[in-house]
């Protein structure tokens, strides 16, 4: 009965790697009750739970017995799905994306293939457990080794994996991170430009979360290196802009504390860099700090505005 029950497991995580592996654009995976093992829907795959437990006690032991084999066609296989279903499985164990790195490292680095998949089960990984660092920590691996190959589309598909993990979790700062690092690394005017008016959409559409407006004054931080050094006239717009965009947004919302830590941010920026803000600006803040002074008595923003 136990060596049927192995087949059955060897059958499943075979079907689930490929799931994973040929899929396109996989969109969720939930865990539910039910009698199938999987269920895919589409572009939406469904694991019982009954076999997300057993499957990933078999899987780690499986594992861990093959690893110790001899190298062979049959074995590097086996753990190649093993490895696959165990980072979906189980994201946070670093052992098992090493094992996808010696993969890696086995294969030419003019692979395009191997790095879209690579970066898929990332991505993958992600469906089930969205605030985890090793899915973050891979993809940057492999887009700084395989660097000479990561295209645009590459770059956007990793925007894409970052906007939908933060979306699944509120303030997910290992996607924040991550989003940051592939702008910082990979530097397009065109793809910056569109990440700021991304931003703006994104902090409007999630108002309580400072993730989003952090990411977005980094953003302001890069475009003002991007511009002409000579060019402080430019610099000190684009933040007084920001900062009236941003009193626009208080006067709406007016007990929303991410905004108030925003914009204090953006007044520091100001004062330490000597950037004037529009008077009728701060005039606003004063007038909406006056209002709520009992409510944010912690908040002194006159001291930052004088």
């Amino acid at each position: 009965m136990a060596n049927d029950d192995n087949v059955d497991h060897l059958r499943t995580v075979e079907r689930l790697s490929n799931i994973l592996k040929i899929t396109p654009n996989l969109k969720s995976i939930s865990i539910i009750q039910h009698d199938e093992p999987l269920i895919l829907e589409g572009q939406h795959l469904a694991i019982s739970k009954k076999t997300f437990k057993e499957l990933g006690l078999f899987s780690r032991q499986t594992f861990l017995k093959f690893i110790k084999k001899e190298s062979s066609p049959s074995r590097d296989s086996t753990l190649d799905e093993l490895s696959t279903v165990l980072i979906v499985l189980n994201p946070d164990d670093n052992k098992y994306w090493n094992y996808r790195k010696r993969l890696c490292q086995k294969c030419s680095k003019n692979q395009t293939d191997k790095l879209f998949l690579e970066l898929k089960l990332s991505s993958c990984s992600l469906k089930l457990k969205p605030k985890c660092a090793e899915p973050f920590n891979h993809a940057r691996w492999l887009l700084t080794n395989y660097r000479e190959i990561v295209s645009e589309q590459t770059i956007i598909s990793q925007l894409k994996m970052c906007e939908d993990s933060a979306e699944s979790y509120k303030h997910n700062y290992y996607s924040w991170i991550h989003r940051l690092w592939v702008l910082k690394t990979f530097p397009n005017t065109k793809l910056l430009e569109k990440e700021l008016e991304w931003s703006k959409g994104w902090v409007e559409s999630h108002i309580s979360q400072f993730c989003g407006m952090n990411y977005r004054f980094n953003l302001l931080l890069i475009s003002s290196a991007h511009q002409n050094p000579d060019s402080d006239v430019q610099k000190c717009k684009t933040f007084v802009n920001e900062v009236s965009y941003v009193v626009d947004l208080v006067l709406f919302y007016p007990e929303t504390e991410s905004l108030w830590c925003y914009l204090g941010l953006l007044l520091y920026y100001c004062s330490a860099n000597q950037i004037e803000c529009e008077e009728s600006a701060l005039f606003r803040v004063r007038a909406i700090d006056n209002r709520f002074s009992r409510r944010f008595q912690k908040r002194n923003l006159n001291s930052e505005i004088a």
